[in-house]
């Protein structure tokens, strides 16, 4: 049964309700019908589906009333983002039955006048046919980094929770205040109060009575640093944040980390500025997908003997979403994306002054030097390189490039390196050839240092994490967003 079937028994069901249940005549030819619960399919899913968001137009296929809706059929059309699944059925009295994904071949989902919407099971014990449902939730039994809420911390992925997870943690009912209004009728004062009862999780819950400064960051790009006052709440498939008394809330959170590190990739922005505005010039090379951990291991494996000489680098967090555009915006910029307008790869325009509009306002020269694509509108062109030599890499051209613009005196040059990325994708964040990659960039990175007299911030837009076919990043995990972070002088 395909997904436009299901839709049209579904938009029937709710015909046939209304003739089965009995309209009443207003003014003659006005008809109401009788009310009908919703029921929403909610947790790990792609998408959020509402019965009540599917009505048919027809008008004459009243016998699919009474025909059941198989649950699976319910289940896949809200898409599952895992194959391995629980699904809880759970009625308006709070009651919920737990039923297998996989186990759901004998069960449908029916509306009566008497129970709502309810289950029928052939297979499953009696207690499987919950009354009045108002949520199917689907529940990942998948241990997955890739979806849903993470608690990390800059050395170690700690704890990961999905919405379908969520629902069955132990929660506390919060009268939450939605509003209040008031009224004077005959002297008097009538006065208000909304409320709606939430069921939130604590913070400190997840994190510890310890930990209190964390850092949130949300899908759409919001990067916060919190106490741990607040509490999480589900909504639909996703977990906000909320501060009830402050009527806080911040919507779909991607994740926790606790003992951040005070300083971010959005320091690339405020210290060149600083300076530059001091007359220093700046050099920022910029190691696309160098992750702090390809940082330590390098050094334990000597792949990095420029590097290796000097101080120890800061970690440095990137945002959300760790992808270039976003990690690169917030490094001109010194804003998280939610500001500076640029959340993923799909974006390209800066909502904010970056530092190659604030030192072109100051009349000085800065320079972009960058790979054979634009990756963001600036203020100034990139100077683009492809692989001339066709030796699978730009960042030999990159490199040369770069020396041949310090011979210009620029006061600020950003120089991208990409190989790092491209082999971390290929062949794993921790492999050989990207090792040897580094390597490379690190004998690329000594030779422009040498060269550039004044200060050389050395960073990265995000990191990258081993995956079953190479490496990936753009999740919220440690491998993606803790960065090395080093300032130092140049040695011309």
């Amino acid at each position: 049964m395909n997904k436009k079937i299901i839709l049209l028994i579904i938009g029937l069901a709710f015909l046939g309700i209304g003739i089965f249940v009995g309209r009443i005549t207003i003014d003659a030819s006005k008809e109401v019908s009788a009310y009908i619960p919703d029921m929403k399919i909610i947790g790990d899913v792609n998408e959020v589906i509402g019965i009540n968001n599917f009505k048919s137009n027809e008008s004459d296929e009243n016998k699919y009333f009474e025909k059941a809706i198989p649950l699976i059929e319910l289940v896949e059309m809200a898409e599952p983002v895992v194959e391995e699944y629980d699904v809880l059925l759970v009625g308006e009295d709070g009651l919920f039955a737990q039923l297998k994904g996989e186990n759901l071949d004998d069960c449908s989902i029916k509306f009566s006048q008497d129970n709502g919407w309810e289950s029928i099971t052939e297979n499953h014990p009696i207690n499987s046919r919950i009354k009045r449902i108002k949520e199917i939730v689907v529940v990942s039994r998948e241990n997955t980094w890739d979806y849903g809420l993470n608690i990390i911390n800059s050395r170690e992925n700690v704890l990961n929770i999905t919405p379908g997870q969520f629902y069955l943690k132990e929660t506390t009912l919060y009268p939450y205040l939605d509003g209040k209004s008031s009224k004077k009728a005959g002297g008097k004062d009538y006065d208000v109060r909304l409320y709606k009862q939430k069921k939130l999780l604590s913070i400190k819950d997840v994190t510890g009575e310890d930990k209190k400064n964390l850092l949130m960051m949300g899908e759409n790009g919001a990067y916060e640093i919190l106490s741990n006052e607040g509490y999480l709440e589900l909504m639909g498939n996703k977990i906000n944040y909320v501060v009830p008394n402050d009527r806080i809330q911040i919507q779909g959170i991607k994740g926790i980390m606790m003992d951040m590190p005070p300083d971010s990739i959005m320091n690339t922005y405020y210290d060149a500025l600083h300076y530059i505005e001091n007359d220093d010039d700046v050099m920022i090379v910029f190691l696309d997908g160098f992750a702090y951990r390809q940082y330590a291991y390098a050094i334990s494996k000597n792949y990095i003997p420029f590097l290796e000489t000097l101080d120890k680098p800061k970690m440095a967090t990137s945002v959300y979403k760790p992808v270039t555009n976003a990690g690169f915006a917030a490094m001109i910029t010194g804003k998280p994306p939610h500001i500076n307008g640029v959340y993923d790869r799909s974006y390209k325009d800066l909502k904010t002054e970056s530092i190659f509009g604030a030192v072109k306002n100051m009349g000085k020269k800065a320079v972009l030097v960058e790979g054979d694509i634009k990756i963001l509108n600036t203020e100034i062109e990139p100077i683009l390189n492809i692989d001339k030599n066709k030796n699978g890499t730009r960042d030999d051209e990159i490199f040369n490039s770069a020396l041949e613009e310090i011979k210009k005196d620029p006061n600020l040059i950003l120089v991208h390196f990409h190989s790092i990325d491209d082999m971390g994708h290929e062949h794993g964040d921790l492999a050989k050839e990207t090792m040897e990659t580094i390597n490379t960039i690190d004998g690329y990175v000594n030779k422009l240092a040498a060269s550039w007299k004044g200060k050389i911030i050395i960073t990265a837009d995000h990191g990258m994490h081993k995956t079953s076919d190479g490496g990936e990043h753009g999740m919220f995990r440690y491998e993606d967003l803790i960065v090395p972070y080093f300032v130092l002088e140049g040695g011309a």
